[in-house]
């Protein structure tokens, strides 16, 4: 009989793991199997490389895929938009890069791997914090009345949680660790700090700062007026610096609360102006520091690369850049959507019920953000249902059950002060949603389900077609994503759903339905269907995406590094993956600093400068009283020339018809009149005919004015 030869030995025993596990007289000593293993695998290795080889031994079924991608994602941006042929590339890229993982020329993704429930211990509840948690609820419940944050309910809401935490948060003694008790005895016995560091922290911290940069960079003049919107946002800040302490701000349809006491605290603690710049400065600084939760997000799905992939992709991306810097709570959706999903997904594959008490807690802090968050918990309800679809174990299931509601309840703590007001005013804090969703404002135009599916077409295509009109928050009419970044996630997405196929890893399964349910706040906006895509609805969804982005990125790069086998392929690896990367950052540079900067300028009145010019007269000669802005439909908002000016509440409109009542002021008087406002002019000139009249250009077509002096001797006539 023929006898098995060592390639028949090994492909039965799978791994080599498996191989070295028996006994030196399994067939052959261990040195010599060691050796034959050795030499079958380079000798395996040379032939995949010649069965591979094109022009060299290039992985060109990769290669490939992403150049057909590229080609093909650039017929899809306005500049050279042919959207047949960039379907037809993206179509050839899609079939290479199915051969690619055929071939395992690009290998799949996996993540982590999870935990036996025999290897967790038992859950543990403490019954006297339990006991006082019930009562304490129902007490905080009934404080947080009348809409007003007071030192009681503030009090007995931290207590509330104390008591939950009391209760459920488990001890997780950890081998090696030094508790926080002794360190501060070692600290106080001998005060020394001891700063480490390491190639790959500064790495990550270089990353930060390039994110930094992005989102600091130029943040007081893009954009460079404010709205109708921000002003009222000046105003509630104002509201909350005057003593005001509102649970839901109710100014302009109703807004959650978290972003005016960040921006109240920068100005009372920290020293800043209540301004345009401030209320940009606290959301780029909440999306910073949520860039760490984006990191160890992708370091939970993939592995450390995959986490700095995601940082550097989103850090740069103009999605969240602009969302960020537009000075709106609308960046407050991701940056709460990367925590709660890390908590999450680390919490059900570990099993550990205190990552989901910081998933639940988090989750209800996150709905005091911004109104598009209301989608998370039905977010974190489809994870946990495909997490227990595969469980098998009796045990697990009912643990993982159990620890699920207690992170309902952490999240009913966290956002007890908001569901109060909710129930006790509903139709304040649902009027956004009711208007958009049905027809209570304006009927819907044609079949529910027609206008639904086809604004979930528009949003599934967003990052690669367009991504809406409103020029506030996006680079209009063009997709969401960089070319780079739309390229990786379409990968991404058949990445990751060969690689689920494949390795059956839920926590790809749920990235992939993740994203659909995140834009449900812009799909739904079936009464005016013209508003989806938005940006700021679907900005949950940017947080999957971009770990798409990244595992594809990541997969991509150790492929082709775990194939090159010269110091010259190894190298060409990297100026690729350098290459990708400056191709995005200076993309994503563009549409944020030239393309946004240029729109919003053009879109917007130029209040800033109306207000400086106001703040020199006042300054000077004049006084803030005296200040008026000749009203005129459809032109700028007159409080915001008050605020540009630094006189926050004060109102300088004044109609054409009630301009003879400033006679009886004494003082010198400025006027600003539109160009283009021949009513306006003619009153001005008729009231006060000794006035001085000035051309002020801006940098914006159509946004002239004129401002109209008076004199102070013309006013005593």
């Amino acid at each position: 009989m023929d006898e098995p030869s060592l390639l028949d030995y090994l492909k039965e025993k799978l791994t080599l793991k498996a191989l070295f596990r028996q006994q030196p007289a399994d067939i052959l000593s261990e040195t010599a199997v060691k050796d034959d293993v050795e030499k079958n695998i380079e000798e395996r290795s040379e032939e995949h490389s010649r069965r591979n080889q094109f022009i060299g031994g290039v992985p060109w079924r990769s290669i490939l895929a992403v150049g057909l991608a590229l080609v093909g994602q650039r017929n899809f941006e306005p500049v050279q938009s042919d959207p047949v042929m960039g379907i037809v590339f993206y179509f050839a890229a899609f079939c290479m890069l199915i051969y690619a993982l055929w071939k395992n020329e690009w290998q799949t993704a996996r993540c982590p791997r999870g935990v036996e429930i025999s290897a967790v211990g038992q859950s543990s509840v403490r019954k006297s914090p339990l006991y006082a948690l019930v009562p304490l609820l129902i007490i905080t419940y009934i404080a947080f009345s009348n809409n007003q944050f007071n030192a009681f309910n503030i009090l007995l809401w931290i207590i509330t949680f104390a008591a939950a935490m009391a209760a459920f948060w488990q001890h997780e003694p950890q081998s090696g660790v030094i508790p926080l008790r002794d360190r501060f005895a070692r600290f106080a016995r001998q005060p020394e700090v001891k700063i480490r560091f390491s190639y790959w922290g500064l790495l990550v911290f270089a990353v930060f700062c390039l994110s930094a940069y992005f989102h600091l960079n130029q943040l007081d003049t893009i954009p460079l007026d404010m709205t109708s919107d921000h002003a009222e946002k000046i105003l509630d800040v104002q509201d909350v610096l005057n003593g005001s302490s509102p649970i839901f701000f109710t100014r302009n349809a109703g807004r959650e609360p978290i972003q005016f006491y960040l921006t109240a605290f920068l100005v009372k603690v920290v020293g800043m102006d209540l301004n345009f710049t401030t209320l940009k400065f606290g959301m780029a600084l909440a999306f910073l520091l949520s860039l760490v939760y984006v990191y160890r997000l992708g370091k939970e799905v993939g592995n450390r690369w995959t986490g700095l992939f995601s940082m550097l992709l989103l850090g740069m991306a103009a999605w969240t850049n602009i969302l960020a810097r537009v000075g709106m709570r609308l960046v407050l959706t991701p940056v709460f959507v990367a925590p709660v999903l890390f908590y999450l997904l680390r919490g059900l594959r570990t099993q550990r019920r205190n990552d989901l008490i910081l998933a639940g807690a988090l989750l209800g802090l996150g709905l005091m953000g911004y109104s598009a968050f209301r989608i998370m918990p039905f977010v974190v309800v489809l994870c946990v249902l495909i997490y227990l679809v595969r469980l098998k174990n009796q045990a697990a299931f009912s643990r993982i059950l159990a620890d699920f509601g207690i992170l309902v309840l952490f999240a009913v703590i966290t956002a007890l002060p908001l569901l109060r007001f909710a129930l006790q005013y509903p139709d304040l804090i649902g009027m956004r949603t009711l208007t958009r969703m049905t027809g209570v404002e304006q009927p819907i135009n044609g079949p529910v389900f027609m206008v639904f599916m086809k604004n979930l077409w528009n949003a599934i295509v967003m990052p690669f077609w367009r991504d809406g009109n409103t020029w506030v928050i996006s680079v209009t009419e063009r997709p969401a994503l960089d070319l780079v970044s739309a390229v990786l996630y379409l990968l991404g997405t058949v990445l990751l759903i060969f690689s689920w196929v494949k390795h059956r890893d839920w926590q790809y399964l749920f990235l992939l339905h993740s994203i659909p349910v995140l834009m449900l706040p812009s799909i739904l906006a079936l009464a005016f269907p013209i508003e989806n895509p938005s940006l700021s609805r679907a900005g949950g969804a940017v947080i999957p995406i971009i770990l798409m982005c990244a595992i594809a990125l990541e997969r991509l790069l150790s492929s082709l590094w775990k194939y090159s086998k010269t110091r010259s392929g190894k190298l060409g690896v990297i100026l690729a993956g350098l290459l990708l990367v400056f191709l995005s950052a200076r993309q994503n540079f563009d549409l944020v600093f030239n393309q946004y900067n240029t729109q919003y300028i053009n879109s917007t009145w130029n209040t800033r400068q109306m207000g400086g010019i106001a703040r020199n007269y006042i300054g000077s000669i004049g006084s803030e009283d005296t200040v008026y802005v000749v009203a005129k439909a459809h032109w700028v908002d007159t409080r915001l020339v008050a605020m540009n000016a630094g006189y926050i509440g004060k109102d300088y409109q004044i109609w054409p018809e009630d301009l003879s009542a400033t006679l009886e002021e004494p003082r010198s008087k400025l006027f600003f009149v539109k160009t283009d406002d021949e009513v306006g002019l003619a009153a001005l000139k008729a009231v006060y005919p000794e006035g001085i009249m000035e051309l002020h250009t801006a940098r914006a077509p159509g946004r002239d004015f004129f401002t109209y002096f008076v004199p102070e001797k013309s006013a005593e006539r």
